[in-house]
């Protein structure tokens, strides 16, 4: 369970949940949801998880408690990331990498941080290998590249869009 706050465990463990989160958020810097919701998702949970254990006396039951209502609280924020245009739905991938990266930072916080921090790595590296094995082999490609096509999807338009 979480170490006591005043050793520098519980330091090392929200470190490494941070450092999870950048680097599952590198494969979608260029998009909403990037490295900071990433980076703050994980440590997030690791606070929530570290904390909340800490004034639970981390028991077990009272964990799983904390993890449960991690895992549906940030459903909202992954909910927040999924945009619908007619059929088009975007961000569902986004979505999902937040919801995991949530996962990473109770891991961090509340199992084995070694664990997290090897296995942040493997899901972002996977994350981009399989995005370029839908690019080459499946010829799927992604229409939203920016803010710009973020605000067309939105139906925003700026004096400056406008001009163009």
């Amino acid at each position: 369970m979480a170490a006591e706050f005043g050793s520098g465990e519980v330091l090392v463990r929200l470190l490494v949940a941070g450092g999870a989160g950048i680097i599952l958020g590198l494969p979608y810097r260029k998009r909403p949801g990037g490295v900071r919701t990433h980076y703050l998702v994980t440590l997030g949970a690791a606070l929530f998880c570290t904390s909340g254990a800490n004034l639970a006396g981390a028991s077990p039951v009272e964990a799983l408690r904390i993890i449960q209502g991690v895992a549906s609280g940030i459903g909202f924020v992954g909910a927040a990331s999924v945009l619908k245009k007619g059929s088009a739905i975007f961000g569902i991938t986004t979505a999902a990498s937040i919801w995991i990266g949530a996962a990473v930072g109770c891991e961090a916080a509340l199992g084995d941080p070694l664990l997290a921090a090897c296995v942040a790595p493997a899901i972002a590296l996977t994350s981009w290998w399989v995005g370029l094995l839908e690019q080459r082999v499946f010829h799927r490609r992604r229409v939203m590249h920016g803010s710009r096509e973020l605000r067309e999807l939105l139906g925003e338009k700026k004096d400056e869009d406008a001009e163009r």
